[in-house]
């Protein structure tokens, strides 16, 4: 049997990101929807903070959180299955225990990945150390570096798509060859482009296990 329901609404869509919450943990695991089939959700092993998979055991419950068109969505499940899915992705099978919900996400995973950023109207340009949807930390040159405390419209390229945003400065990081590299969060990132960046970090992430990296 198909799932049935509203993809989007009452479960994930595939291909799109889920965070993972194990046995009503608030540290979320971050999982990529493979597919919907048979009234189960076949997710990717969630990974941790650090870009650890997590084991899990079969019978544990979870709960899977994703953004709706409007809204977070929450959907209660067990997990009935580990196994293996093309290209070698090792895979959990999730099979839901109830109805969606609105839901609420707990907090935002980092990937070390360099991505294209201007500030300033491109006064300032360089490159991400890392990001995440909280925010990044970034080396730019230019005659002048941001102070802590300064908000800085800035520009990052995601590949594929571009993140228009503002950001406050965080900290400083001390450096020897005359760059500036800062720490800045995101001020007011809309959710849509919360989500633009979780995607952006979880594929990222995935890219840089398949090298080896992680």
């Amino acid at each position: 049997m198909t799932r049935t329901g509203v993809p989007g609404t009452d479960h994930p869509e595939e291909r799109t990101v889920v965070d993972v919450l194990v046995g009503g943990s608030d540290s979320p695991l971050l999982s990529w929807v493979e597919r919907v089939e048979d009234g189960d959700i076949v997710v990717t092993v969630g990974q941790d903070r650090s870009q650890r998979r997590v084991r899990v055991a079969d019978g544990d419950p979870l709960e899977l959180v994703w953004r709706a068109a409007s809204e977070l969505r929450s959907l209660p499940a067990r997990l009935v299955a580990t196994e293996a899915a093309s290209g070698g992705e090792v895979c959990w099978r999730v099979r839901p225990t109830g109805p969606a919900a609105r839901g609420q996400r707990r907090s935002a995973v980092r990937a070390p990945l360099s991505l294209g950023v201007s500030a300033e109207a491109g006064r300032l340009r360089g490159t991400t150390v890392d990001i995440s949807e909280a925010g990044f930390r970034g080396v730019l040159d230019g005659p002048a570096g941001p102070r802590v405390g300064d908000v800085l419209d800035v520009v990052v390229d995601l590949g594929p798509g571009r993140l228009v945003a503002t950001v406050a400065v965080t900290r400083r990081h001390p450096r020897a060859d005359g760059r500036h590299e800062v720490s800045a969060r995101f001020v007011e990132l809309p959710e849509r482009a919360q989500d633009q960046v979780r995607a952006r970090v979880f594929a990222g992430l995935r890219d840089l296990r398949r090298r080896g990296l992680l």
